[in-house]
């Protein structure tokens, strides 16, 4: 019989153990992916969340008519609610998650928009009246301050 040395069984464990690494960094980045993306869409959510209950936060404050915007924020501190009076016969409300300081970042923040009628004991808000981009026509009049 004749000697073998193993040399071509080396080379193909080997070959496998390469292959499989090859996968499993594959997956790997896969699943990093896949987890970043969970992450950005519960934040996206929260956000959504938060806005929605500034949003129904603010049409149960005591507004006073005015031109330029006015804000409240909630206790907790999360986010604030600004009303606008657009005409006599509409206020706009607006509801955003951020500070201030945090909508000077570049990414886009998100602001929910309301709209109601004034009335002699307050505000009418419309039931179907909330959008989520600002209806103003002018870009400088959707922003809070």
């Amino acid at each position: 019989m004749k000697k073998q040395d193993g040399a071509s069984t080396l080379v193909v464990v080997l070959m496998l153990f390469l292959l499989g690494m090859l996968v499993l960094a594959g997956q790997t980045q896969q699943y990093e992916m896949r987890f970043r993306r969970i992450h950005q869409e519960r934040a996206a959510l929260a956000q959504w969340n938060m806005a929605f209950t500034l949003l129904a936060w603010g049409t149960q404050q005591q507004w006073s008519p005015a031109t330029d915007w006015l804000c409240q924020v909630p206790a907790n501190g999360a986010g604030r609610a600004c009303m606008r009076q657009i005409s006599q016969a509409r206020v706009l409300l607006a509801a955003s998650p951020e500070t201030p300081a945090e909508e000077h970042n570049e990414k886009a923040h998100l602001i929910l928009w309301r709209w109601g009628t004034p009335t002699d004991t307050g505000i009418t808000w419309l039931p179907q009246g909330w959008i989520d981009f600002c209806p103003l026509s002018e870009n400088k009049a959707c922003i809070l301050p």
